[in-house]
């Protein structure tokens, strides 16, 4: 197996410092209800559509970068010839499901001692969580992490985790199916399996839940671009590293440009729908990937110790920052003004983290390391004396 590119744990860390931002400013109604074609605040215009957006309102583009991201690394993980379907699946349950079956328990208990019905109106966006009834049903779903269900109700962010597990549990099958040997086989069916998808979704997606299987169709392209970037990563690197600098900068750009799609774009609806724009932020997500890696400057950046530690508690991040956002809303919405709040929680959303990274996460991963650790044949050892040399007789 490759080694770890450590660069790539960078992007997922600022990806999940993304989402973080974007679900703090939606607290704010005017943002959460935003409209390209109405007369918003010149505020929230800038951080919707200009390159603010980047920073600001990448939230959906961060989670597309997750699945390219899962694709690559899960190839890689595939591609090995030690790899062995049950070792791969208990680690890919003790690395998602655990973790996040901790999270979801932290945030249904918060909810329960925290949420209150007298909470005044925020936004549309805020009041889809905490505020509905806990029933044994809804509980139950939320525990097994299956189905389609309101995952709205208490950690809104583990719509993509529900997808990530299904696609992880058949992603081997899908390798040997789809990714081939040579390039232009694995294209095609990657053309073709994203043609179907599509038509699939404009037949039948009209009222789609968010963990609908027919959405994990469409993200399984997605994880399969991720799985054929790594299959060439070699020679894509290799090609890039001689890029000459001013090339670097404009393929760059262009990355940034697809990622930053939906703000261009605004409100041509036969361009900007999902389907059609998570395809081309995955586009600019693999140009990201491949110069991150190839230029020597990006890359030294990506591996300084911030970033680098930023990447280890991405997923402890993206689990948790809704809950300590919720819970210092319901603590000092009346007693705090709202940017003070937000500030509050950004930081000890870091410290549930880290905690969460090192008491959770980590003894998680370990554990399904352990477990999975297949015990080395012990060589025979032969209990019968050296032979005695004869001596000749005569």
């Amino acid at each position: 197996m490759s080694s770890r590119y450590e660069e790539l744990d960078s992007l997922r860390g600022l990806a999940a410092l993304i989402v973080l931002i974007g679900h703090y400013m939606m607290i704010y109604p005017s943002y959460a209800s935003y409209r390209y074609d109405s007369s918003s605040p010149f505020i929230f215009y800038l951080f919707k559509e200009t390159p603010l957006r980047l920073f600001f309102s990448s939230g959906n583009e961060s989670v597309i970068l997750f699945f390219v991201l899962s694709g690559f690394v899960l190839y890689l993980s595939i591609n090995n010839a030690k790899f062995h379907y049950p070792t791969y699946l208990i680690k890919r349950v003790f690395r998602i499901y655990l973790p996040y079956l901790v999270a979801i328990i932290i945030a249904i208990l918060a909810k329960m001692l925290l949420s209150h019905n007298d909470m005044p109106f925020i936004s549309n966006w805020f009041s889809k969580s905490w505020t509905v009834s806990d029933t044994p049903a809804l509980l139950l779903q939320h525990l097994l992490f299956i189905g389609s269900y309101n995952t709205d109700a208490y950690n809104n962010v583990i719509w993509s985790l529900v997808h990530e597990m299904r696609i992880s549990i058949i992603f081997p099958v899908l390798i040997f199916l789809f990714i081939r040997k040579k390039f232009k086989y694995s294209l095609f069916w990657f053309i073709f399996l994203s043609f179907s998808s599509t038509m699939v979704l404009y037949l039948f997606g009209s009222n789609l839940n968010i963990t609908s299987s027919l959405l994990s169709f469409h993200y399984i392209t997605i994880f399969l671009l991720g799985a054929i970037l790594a299959k060439y990563r070699h020679d894509l690197f290799n090609y890039t590293s001689k890029m000459k600098k001013t090339v670097k900068i404009v393929v760059l750009m262009i990355a940034f440009i697809c990622f930053m799609y939906e703000g261009i774009i605004g409100e041509v609806d036969l361009l900007n729908n999902y389907i059609f724009r998570d395809y081309v932020v995955s586009c600019g997500v693999c140009i990201f990937m491949i110069i991150s890696i190839s230029s020597l400057k990006l890359s030294s950046l990506l591996r300084s110790k911030a970033l680098t530690f930023l990447g280890k508690i991405s997923y402890s991040l993206y689990l948790y920052h809704l809950i300590s956002l919720f819970s210092f809303m319901y603590l000092f919405y009346d007693k705090l003004p709202t940017g003070l709040i937000l500030m509050f929680s950004f930081f000890f959303s870091f410290l549930l983290s880290s905690l969460a990274y090192v008491f959770v996460e980590k003894p998680c991963m370990n554990l399904g390391s352990y477990i999975t650790r297949r015990k080395k044949p012990v060589t025979e050892i032969s209990v019968n004396p050296e032979p005695v040399k004869r001596k000749k007789i005569g």
